[in-house]
């Protein structure tokens, strides 16, 4: 980690300490005096910390335990103040569980959790939830609304501090990370709910009760994250197929995949089209594995029989693609990345709007990179050229609503 990123990094967990120090002396008045709390206190800090123990890895770094329905029984039960205090006292789990014991990473998970159970309390109290121990049937809608912001505090939080250490896009890390996990994180805020009205009847032995439901979540969240590794795991092999095939091309998809992205949210795609899209970008000349050596590595100009080989590939890319279900999606994508806007393109030469909006897109991108590339027969062109090219083959080549986005990116240096 260089030292511009570490220095991100620690401006963002201090800010965030001061944060929850402030949060927790504005909710000190909240929390009950300490004969009444300190045995459920020491209760919930230990069962929490074994909750932290048990991690699971997410695809894009961070983690993601079990602990979060038993903050929201601690909120609705002692109120924000007392679940700051045990997410803090929770964190030192890392001491236990990690043999470098990482402070940074500590200051983090325990400013992190706290502001999550502090805010998401306040929201509960504010809407007119009512801590303590009593009916929560009648707080339904404070709880619920306690419970999305919690689970939207806390995404927020770990999806900036991967996104620093990390170089990747908030936007990349929520698709990796969050989006399929999130729907899984919200159930569990009934599960809390249903533990609080326990806990209240039945006491500590309620909570023990629901621990075999907890560890079912936390498999739950095990079996998403192996399958989401394995589906970005299969790309990164199948992009690194691409630049063994054609080593003139190398680090070409993955440039292709950061522009694409940009221009694609210049554009105001959907947060679906622009995951797809990725996936699209790095693999679009996945075709290339089928093309002889011979000709990839030709450094003269190919014979018109060779470039014929070579318009073979979006036909082989997308067939490849066909083949694996949850690429499936990205084949039209990587079948007409090579048509033109007015028609004279391939595999198919079709025009305009017929032509499917990420494959438009790609086009652009596609192009732009081999221009400013080195290639074996000629040398990358200067950025005035490029840009006048662009213009050029604006309604031509390309979708000329979106060369225009994707210059106004070149000129504001965004890309």
């Amino acid at each position: 980690m260089n030292n511009k990123k570490k220095l991100k990094i620690y401006i963002f967990i201090l800010l965030m300490v001061f944060l929850a120090i402030s949060l927790f002396i504005y909710l000190i008045p909240t929390i009950p005096h300490i004969s009444e709390i300190w045995l459920p206190l020491l209760f919930f800090v230990i069962v929490l910390i074994f909750a932290e123990y048990f991690p699971v890895s997410l695809p894009a770094g961070g983690e993601i335990t079990i602990s979060f329905p038993l903050d929201f029984v601690i909120i609705l039960v002692y109120g924000p103040g007392m679940a700051m205090i045990v997410s803090a006292l929770s964190s030192l789990e890392l001491l236990v569980r990690k043999s470098n014991k990482d402070l940074v990473k500590i200051l983090f998970n325990a400013s992190q959790f706290s502001i999550s159970s502090g805010l998401s309390g306040m929201v509960y109290i504010y809407t007119g939830g009512m801590v303590g121990k009593q009916n929560f049937i009648n707080f339904i809608i404070p709880a619920a609304l306690c419970a999305l912001t919690y689970c939207i505090i806390n995404s927020i939080l770990v999806t900036t501090v991967i996104s620093l250490d990390s170089g990747m896009s908030m936007g990349q890390i929520y698709r990796i990370n969050i989006k399929e996990v999130l729907p899984s994180y919200l159930a569990e805020a009934p599960l809390g709910f249903i533990m609080a009205i326990i806990y209240v009847e039945v006491g500590i032995l309620g909570i023990l009760l629901f621990f075999f439901p907890l560890l079912l979540a936390r498999r739950s969240f095990e079996l998403y994250t192996r399958m989401r590794k394995m589906y970005l795991d299969t790309i990164r092999t199948l992009a690194a197929t691409i630049d063994a095939k054609d080593p003139y091309t190398h680090g070409h998809s993955e440039r292709v995949s950061q522009m694409a992205l940009q221009l694609a949210k210049r554009l105001g795609f959907a947060e679906s089209e622009i995951e797809y899209l990725e996936y699209a970008a790095i693999l679009h000349d996945i075709g290339k594995i089928g093309i002889e050596d011979r000709i990839l590595g030709k450094k003269d100009k190919l014979t018109d029989a060779e470039y014929e080989k070579v318009k073979e590939h979006p036909v082989i890319g997308a067939n490849i693609m066909e083949s694996i279900e949850f690429l499936k999606r990205c084949s039209q994508t990587v079948l007409h990345h090579h048509e033109r806007f007015d028609g004279r393109g391939y595999p198919y030469g079709i025009k305009g709007e017929e032509i499917p909006k990420p494959a438009r897109l790609l086009a652009i991108i596609d192009a732009y990179d081999a221009m400013n590339s080195d290639r074996p027969y000629r040398k990358k062109l200067s950025v005035e050229d490029i840009l006048k090219e662009l213009e050029q083959e604006a309604g031509k080549q390309f979708d000329p609503i979106m060369v225009e986005a994707f210059i106004s990116l070149l000129k504001e240096k965004r890309i």
